[in-house]
């Protein structure tokens, strides 16, 4: 693209509301920027449009696969505000990304097209919650978080206007409660210091900073996930105010410390009005102190215990800025921007902690079966999948390349170490921006001599239905809290060869070109989003076995009984597609060194590699699990990039 050329699409793009980094980002990817012209065009948006418009088009380019025709089916949804809130967005993305052949009327159902919610129905559903929740509201009043208000209410009123089913509910809530109570303007000039004489007046010392009353026991500090051991004791705690609901002398604190969530009870001086709203706002890190004890059973904290607090210490301040950081109204690359701001949210870091637990579990399953754990490098001199989808780099002067995979690495320990398996980071340079892809995942990779096809199946098939019991097992009430229906899968698993698989695509008319309605012919590698339709018709766990020696990499044993397939597998899952790819490998050295000639690669800097096929050569076979998409399918995760930390795609590398 000529300097002019992304001059002029940078002016186009910053004309429809897209920011100035958005704008220059956007033009760096030929492709992104081709797709959101389109969309422009598609949706007959001019210059200086309402901001908004330009972040749907913005999100419909980055969401929807490349080079698909959604746009011009898109425009006039867009160009005539049928589809315009972050709901009906999402709908129609995650509609489209499921079907390949769109039906115009499914769609509108599906994303809520014409449907008019009226005020007398947002009053009527208003009204229903807010009796559900009755009990509740008595003992909360204006404390209580409007986060559990109104995400019941946008589910239910799913295609309503969020500022009206917002203003419904404050009314209702000032008829029920009464006016919010006006909180006291903060004082001048400085608070007393702690510990500062007492010659002040009454009203300055109801406002002064805590002090901690040296009469009272000793306090031991523990963190959230002990206070089992340490009922009607006195305890310090450090942590980050989560969330914070306040009356008159009387406040609330959700205590986040990693380890758990506490409510810690402020009353009294603590609660005054005026350190509230000074100190105690959300993300401010404090320590409280005080006595831990166990609320009536019908009291909603959460956790099991309360923290009567007597002491209080700020240790981080938190600016009143921060409430207006993210909301739910931000686009999903914004939230990515805030990245570091979305892992405080309670869903982002339960994602975290089970990515942490489904480590462990890992592990113990390789543990339980003798394998050995290693670390292979990922800066490499050689290729594993495939010449395009590398990161090149320099180093020191020679060409080099981050890992695609570690397995050519694991099948050189398996004479001293048998069992092996790594997990590690792999890359991999593709422009795919599917819900499944990323250019940086962790790759869990394990290798096993002396086994057979039926062996590796069986292998793949035990690491992911006991890795899956261990989760439930040991993590299992974290693991609901984010996927409540989630079920171990049973085995065995369904076993469908490749040449099964085209002939039911072809039977079930899942296209290779569904425009033109071109069926799959054997030879062709089935992409995602077919292949995904056809798992999820299948309903359970597949094991597709035996592609073409054409379409798998070079190591890949043929098949005994045909060589035209080699022993290879991918396991797909329902909703998520491949999470597992494997096959035994080459272990011949003529037959390794006529594969290296097909492909057309120098073996000389394999050498390492074929000297495996010289030295006590044997059957060996081995996989690839990409934890991110077990991950997915294991939490019901729409996207890929949620379960990750920093999840890394075409167009973001940072933060």
């Amino acid at each position: 693209m000529s300097e002019s050329q992304a001059s002029s699409d940078v002016e186009l793009f910053l004309s429809i509301g897209l920011d100035e980094k958005r704008a220059k980002d956007t033009t760096k990817n030929q492709e992104l920027t081709s797709s959101l012209k389109k969309f422009i065009q598609a949706a007959e948006v001019s210059k200086g449009c309402d901001k908004t418009i330009g972040n749907i088009l913005y999100t419909f380019a980055t969401s929807l696969p490349h080079g698909s025709q959604h746009h011009a089916f898109l425009g006039p949804y867009i160009h005539s505000g049928a589809i315009r809130s972050a709901a009906q967005i999402k709908a129609a993305v995650q509609y489209l990304t499921k079907h390949n052949e769109v039906n115009k009327e499914e769609f509108e159902k599906e994303t809520g097209v014409g449907i008019v919610v009226t005020p007398e129905q947002i009053h009527s559903v208003v009204k229903k919650l807010l009796d559900e929740k009755h009990a509740e509201i008595a003992e909360k009043k204006w404390g209580i978080p409007i986060g559990d208000l109104l995400n019941p209410l946008k589910e239910s009123l799913k295609w309503g206007e969020p500022a009206a089913i917002k203003n419904e509910l404050d009314a209702q809530l000032e008829a029920l409660l009464g006016p919010k109570v006006a909180h006291e303007k903060e004082k001048k000039g400085k608070e007393p210091k702690e510990g500062s004489s007492s010659s002040s007046s009454k009203a300055e010392e109801e406002v002064s900073v805590p002090v901690e009353d040296p009469s009272k026991p000793q306090a031991t500090t523990i963190k959230i996930f002990q206070c089992e051991s340490h009922e009607n004791q006195r305890v310090a705690i450090t942590g980050w105010i989560h969330h914070i609901r306040s009356q008159k002398n009387l406040a609330f604190i959700e205590l986040r410390d990693g380890t758990g969530f506490l409510q810690c009870v402020l009353a009294g001086k603590l609660a005054h009005v005026t350190l509230v709203d000074t100190y105690l706002k959300r993300e401010a890190s404090i320590k409280i102190v005080g006595i831990l004890t166990l609320p009536p059973p019908d009291k909603h904290v959460p956790g099991r215990f309360e923290l009567q607090a007597d002491y209080w210490q700020l240790i981080g301040a938190s600016p009143t800025e921060f409430e207006g950081i993210i909301n739910v109204e931000s686009t999903v690359e914004q939230l990515f921007d805030q990245r570091h701001i979305v892992l405080r949210g309670t869903r982002a870091s339960t994602l975290m902690k089970i990515r942490a637990a489904t480590m462990k579990c890992f592990r113990d399953h390789f543990f339980s079966r003798h394998y050995t754990e290693v670390t292979p490098p990922t800066l490499v001199q050689t290729q594993c999948e495939g010449g395009a989808t590398l990161f090149g780099l320099d180093y020191f002067g020679e060409p080099a390349y981050l890992t695609q995979s570690s397995q050519l690495y694991l099948e050189t320990v398996i004479p001293s170490l048998g069992d092996v398996y790594c997990i590690a980071q792999s890359y991999r340079a593709e422009r795919s921006r599917t819900r499944r892809h990323l250019s940086e995942y962790t790759h869990l990779e394990a290798e096993r001599p002396f086994i057979t096809f039926e062996d590796l199946l069986n292998s793949i098939e035990d690491l992911v239905v006991d890795t899956s019991e261990r989760v439930v097992k040991e993590f299992g009430e974290l693991l609901h809290t984010v996927n409540p229906n989630f079920k171990v899968p049973k085995r065995p698993f369904k076993r469908l060869d490749y040449t099964a698989a085209i002939e039911y695509c072809r039977e079930h008319n899942i296209y290779k070109d569904p425009e033109n309605k071109v069926h799959f012919e054997f030879g062709d590698d089935i992409p995602e989003a077919p292949e995904r339709q056809m798992t999820d018709q299948i309903g359970e766990p597949i094991l597709m076995m035996r592609f073409p020696v054409e379409i798998k990499a070079f190591y890949m044993q043929k098949d005994k009984n045909n060589p035209r397939l080699t022993e290879s597998v991918d396991l797909l899952m329902p909703t998520v597609g491949e999470i597992v790819g494997g096959s035994m490998r080459i272990f011949n050295y003529d037959e390794l060194m006529a594969a290296y000639k097909r492909e057309g690669l120098d073996p000389s800097p394999y050498y390492w590699f074929t000297d495996q096929r010289k030295y006590g050569s044997v059957p060996h076979g081995g996989y690839g699990l990409g934890v991110d998409r077990f991950l997915t399918w294991l939490c019901a995760e729409e996207h890929i990039r949620n379960v990750c930390l920093y999840p890394r795609y075409i167009n973001r590398c940072q933060p």
